[in-house]
This record gives structure tokens, C-alpha cells and sequence, in this order.
């Protein structure tokens, strides 16, 4: 595309989002006056970038809270105008995490924040249409969400897209703990305290970075028309918020006082009616597919969190990713990074093994890497008929950071070389490492052709002393 294209397309989308608002609300040659003050409930995101990393590392933090930064401007003119705060549990956890050793002013901002009595949004921001897109047993619910994140379940709010879910969706939701949302009046359609969509539709044409469109302008648009309440949201996409811009657009919003009230979710009920689009159901099955592979591999734990909580906290990520362009690329990211355990629970093989006798017995050390003590089952079978394996199963319970052996007996049936394939498994059967073969040789039973020709060099040795005794006596006599 050609500079003077690309300036065309510009013009072209600042000149759609203003007709938007002009359709939106009427607007003729002449402003139209407003019949009484209007106020507005404004929600301002403060949302993690989507990286698949636990926590949030401390100098990016500590930039995105310092002074300019792009945190530190959203929440100072929230806090200052009266608009509501949703923060993403991550950042949360991630500065109480730090603990001491958190920056003095990332835990003010922290501090501040949280006297705004601000909303708090699952791990990631993850649409809860999204990890509720699985078997019962494998849903994730608002009581995960807090052991995961420290936020308490009550407080936790869910964000839908509007791209998962299903007409069943909601009352599953609601039974996961998700009571509140922050719902559009596309999505739920005559919900109270649902936000205009095409209303934030503007708004985020006019606070995106590099945007034609005034930010001040399309405030002036709003006040100047609403006559009633109106509520708004930003864009929950970090990517998509020009700190400068939104701060601008809150400054022309709120110019008189208490125009500016307090952002309330919206409650849906089994009757709430919900209209979804662009579901993109395959990536979403791949994603909640893996997540119940997840759980599943974590029975092997003593405290199975130590292995579910980064993933599960991966999950929200890529679930607060579903209405990008972003989510099938992250989604195959996370199901390559799945296959993770043989980090926490390997073999350690040694050289090959030499039978020579018929039943021997096979040490093989396993390790366990993780944090937590692990319960799995060592599977040892032979390729051939030339080595028996009568207990083919053993149950070995490994401690954290350290190594077991387990011994495999054997019955060599024949000689020669073979092959046996060892594997490692959870309690119900789900295979967690890749198989491992160990090559035997077998020499069996020269330890008795060994025994079968001493006794007879002995017997003869025996035999010839005998003889010449015998024949000794008969010569003396």
C-alpha cells in the first residue's frame, strides 16, 4: 500500500468514526441541547500485556507505573475524575509477589488504586465464556481464579468478548462463580448496566495510538448530546490504549461536577439473553483440550497446584487473547509448551544391561525435578520373547528434588539381544514422558555350564587320585 493510500484509509476511518457518533446520536447542522445534565460511567482498563510469562518482572513494572508511564497516567486521571479502575489480578499478584522488594512507588500505585475500590478481573483478562469451554470436571471457575491470583472469588468480574460461548454458556458461568460482568449491549442486548458498544467503539477509534481522530472531540460529542446516563468502557486491549489520548478524552469527558459516576457490572440470570459471533469453537476446544490434559498429568503431584498454577495461569492469558488476531498463533503456542513434565519427572539411563544368569533384577533411576513430591507408575515391557518381565507395573513414590530406583526383576527365557521400553505414567493411565529403551544382552545359563564343568574337572581330579591310591595300596600288598 502507497503512502497517499494509507493517508486515504486514515481519512476514511477518522470520517467513519465520526459519522458513527453523529448517527449514534442524532447530530444535525446545529448541536442539539441537552434536557438535563448527563453523567457518564467510565471504565479504564489496566490490563497486562498478553505474554505467557507467570508474573510480571519488576522493571516492567516499575516502567509502566513510574511517573509518565502509561499505568501511572490511566489511574492518576481515573482516580482524579472519578472514573472506575478494572485491574487485571496479574499485576495484583505480580507486585505483591515482589513483596519487599517492590519499588516504594509501584506500591503506592498499588495502594492507590485499590482505595478507588476498583474492579478486578480474572487473571488475564480472560474471557470466562472461554475456560468454562470444557467438561465439568475441567471448567475453571471464580475459586481457582483467586487461588491463583489472591483476589478474593467474590470480587472477581468477568469480561466477555462476545467471541465464545454458546446459548448454554450462561447459566454454566454463573455456576462457575462468574455473578458479574462487564457486559456490552451488543452482546446482551437490554441488560441493565450493559455499556454501549457503539459509543466505546468511538472512544477506542479516538484513544488508539496513532489515531486522526480527537480524543477531546468525541468527549465534546458525548456530553453535548447524552441527556441520561451513558456508560463507557476503554478498550481492554493494552496495545490498543494511547495513555496520552485516553487521558485527553477524560480530561474534555468529566468538565463539570460529578458527571462522572461509578462503573457497575451488570448481573446476568439464567434469562439474560445472549447473542455470540465469530466463534472461533476450534481454537478453543485445542486450548481447553489441553487444559484438561493439564489436570490430568497433575494427579502425579502430592500438591498438584505446584504444576497447574503456571499453566493455568498461561490458560487465562491466552484466553484474555480470543477476540485478536493473536489467539489460534497463541493457542499453538501453548499446546507446544504443554509437554513440560519430563522436566519435572525423567528416567536417568545408564549404559546397556548384560543378563547372565536366568533371572536377574533391572535398577532404573528416575528423577523428580519439581517442587513437590510425585506419585507415578514405572512401565517396563520387553520388545521379544527373550526376556520375561513378570511385574511389568511398579508404583514409586519419588521426593521433590531428589532421585528413586526401582528395581525390574527378569526371567531370561532364551539368549541374545534385545530391547525393553520403559514409561512413565499418573495414577490413571496417562502416559507423561516419552518412552525410553534400554538394550539387554542376554548370556544366560553359563553360570551353570560354568558349575556343570568345575564339578567335572573335580570329580575327575577326584577320580585320578582315587585310582592312584587304590593302585598304590595293590602294589604295596
Amino acid at each position: 500500500m502507497s503512502a497517499v493510500e494509507k493517508v486515504g484509509v486514515r481519512r476514511a476511518r477518522v470520517s467513519l468514526a465520526v459519522a458513527a457518533i453523529f448517527a449514534l446520536f442524532g447530530f444535525g447542522a446545529a448541536p442539539a441541547e441537552a434536557t438535563s445534565r448527563p453523567t457518564f460511567s467510565v471504565l479504564v482498563p489496566i490490563v497486562a500485556p498478553g505474554s505467557l510469562s507467570d508474573l510480571i518482572a519488576a522493571d516492567e513494572l516499575t516502567a509502566l507505573v513510574s511517573r509518565g508511564g502509561s499505568w501511572a497516567q490511566l489511574t492518576s486521571a481515573a482516580i482524579s475524575h472519578g472514573a472506575t479502575i478494572a485491574i487485571d489480578s496479574r499485576i495484583v499478584s505480580s507486585i505483591e509477589a515482589l513483596g519487599p522488594k517492590a519499588p516504594a512507588f509501584v506500591s503506592a500505585w498499588l495502594n492507590s488504586v485499590t482505595r478507588s475500590r476498583p474492579i478486578y478481573l480474572p487473571w488475564g483478562n480472560a474471557d470466562p465464556f472461554v475456560i468454562a469451554d470444557s467438561g465439568p470436571s475441567y471448567r475453571v471457575s471464580t475459586i481457582q481464579l483467586s487461588e491463583i491470583s489472591g483476589v478474593p472469588s467474590a470480587d472477581i468480574t468477568g469480561w466477555p468478548t462476545g467471541r465464545a460461548g454458546d446459548a448454554l454458556s450462561l447459566s454454566i458461568i454463573e455456576k462457575l462463580g462468574f455473578g458479574r460482568l462487564i457486559a456490552d449491549d451488543e452482546m446482551f442486548p437490554g441488560l441493565a448496566n450493559a455499556y454501549s458498544s457503539d459509543a466505546s467503539a468511538s472512544i477506542a477509534e479516538a484513544v488508539a495510538p496513532g489515531s486522526e481522530v480527537d480524543p477531546v472531540a468525541v468527549a465534546t460529542l458525548l456530553r453535548d448530546s447524552s441527556n441520561s446516563r451513558l456508560a463507557l468502557v476503554l478498550p481492554r486491549d493494552p496495545s490498543a490504549i494511547d495513555a496520552k489520548r485516553a487521558v485527553a478524552f477524560l480530561n474534555a469527558l468529566d468538565q463539570e461536577s460529578e458527571s462522572l459516576i461509578r462503573f457497575t457490572p451488570a448481573v446476568v440470570t439464567n434469562d439474560t439473553i445472549a447473542n455470540f459471533h465469530d466463534v472461533p469453537s476450534a481454537s478453543i476446544g485445542s486450548l481447553m483440550s489441553q487444559h484438561r490434559l493439564d489436570r490430568l498429568v497433575s494427579e502425579m503431584a502430592l500438591d498438584p497446584r505446584v504444576i497447574t498454577t503456571a499453566r493455568l495461569r498461561q490458560l487465562c492469558v491466552v484466553a484474555g487473547l480470543v477476540a485478536t488476531s493473536r489467539f489460534p498463533g497463541v493457542v499453538r503456542e501453548y499446546t507446544r509448551t504443554a509437554k513440560t513434565y519430563e522436566d519435572f519427572v525423567s528416567f536417568s539411563i545408564g549404559s546397556d544391561f548384560t543378563v547372565l544368569a536366568n533371572s536377574a533384577e533391572l535398577p532404573l533411576t528416575i528423577t523428580n525435578a519439581s517442587a513437590t513430591d510425585i506419585t507415578i507408575i514405572a512401565t517396563v515391557n520387553s520388545l521379544s520373547g527373550i526376556v520375561s518381565i513378570p511385574t511389568p507395573n511398579q508404583t514409586i513414590m519419588i521426593p521433590s528434588g531428589s532421585s528413586a530406583q526401582v528395581t525390574v526383576p527378569m526371567i531370561s527365557v532364551a539368549n541374545g539381544k534385545t530391547s525393553l521400553r520403559a514409561t512413565l505414567t499418573t495414577s490413571s493411565g496417562l502416559v507423561i514422558s516419552d518412552p525410553v529403551f534400554i538394550e539387554i544382552d542376554v548370556q544366560a545359563q553359563w553360570e551353570g555350564i560354568t558349575l556343570v564343568i568345575f564339578i567335572a574337572i573335580v570329580a575327575a581330579i577326584m577320580s585320578i587320585g582315587i585310582t592312584r591310591t587304590i593302585r598304590d595300596r595293590r602294589r604295596r600288598s
